[in-house]
């Protein structure tokens, strides 16, 4: 890791270790020093200290008994996230089929037939990452500000989930209900779109949660 732009240190700082944190360069419940990354990146500690307070807010840094240590993520942790996700991926579905674009549109039929590829040849970090895109797709197409930046938190948190509880081990299919959620959306019903996502992400609970049983009964 590198600082390499003098202006805004901090929020180089704070980039370089999120990207660190996300790809667990970090344990969870490992104790984070300011000054020994301050040290690292070759700037004084008001930076890094800033950049602590930025990560203690995204959740991806606690600050306990006097340390800042990672997020060590607990199974009621991985149901909050789902729950408020689950609400606000709904409104993000009913607000976009009334705002969404030609250009929306096209992404999602792309990403449609690129998870299908990517499905037929077991690609699980790349259905991952269709995964992802297609969930941004439909939460830019609502074009609500503040419902984007609520997500980018949680799926912030959910990413580092994976990563330390499943560590990209278990991914599952979802293509048929992505297709159906299109469907829904592009035919413009409100109501069908909005409980399919429900029903989608709780699946998706469901489904982590069934993983980290399996591997917490090893």
């Amino acid at each position: 890791m590198r600082i390499v732009k003098p202006e805004s240190l901090h929020l180089q700082t704070y980039a370089i270790l999120k990207e660190e944190i996300l790809e667990g360069a970090y344990r969870p419940g490992e104790r984070v020093v300011e000054a020994k990354i301050a040290n690292q990146l070759g700037i004084s500690r008001g930076p890094v200290r800033e950049a602590f307070r930025m990560l203690i807010q995204d959740g991806l840094l606690i600050y306990n008994d006097g340390f800042v240590r990672v997020y060590h993520p607990a199974v009621q942790d991985v149901i909050d996230v789902f729950q408020c996700r689950e609400s606000l991926e709904a409104l993000a579905i009913n607000l976009a089929i009334e705002h969404i674009t030609y250009e929306d549109k096209q992404k999602l039929q792309n990403n449609l037939e690129l998870t299908y590829e990517a499905y037929e040849q077991k690609q699980t970090m790349e259905l991952s990452k269709l995964d992802q895109a297609f969930h941004d797709i439909i939460i830019q197409a609502s074009k609500n500000k503040q419902l984007m930046e609520l997500l980018e938190n949680i799926r912030t948190k959910i990413h580092y989930m994976r990563i330390t509880m499943i560590k990209g081990e278990f991914y599952p299919s979802f293509v048929k209900e992505h297709e159906k959620l299109v469907g829904f959306l592009l035919d413009g019903k409100v109501e069908e779109a909005t409980n399919s996502m429900k029903v989608h992400i709780q699946k998706g609970l469901r489904g982590v949660l069934m993983y980290i049983g399996k591997v917490q009964s090893r």
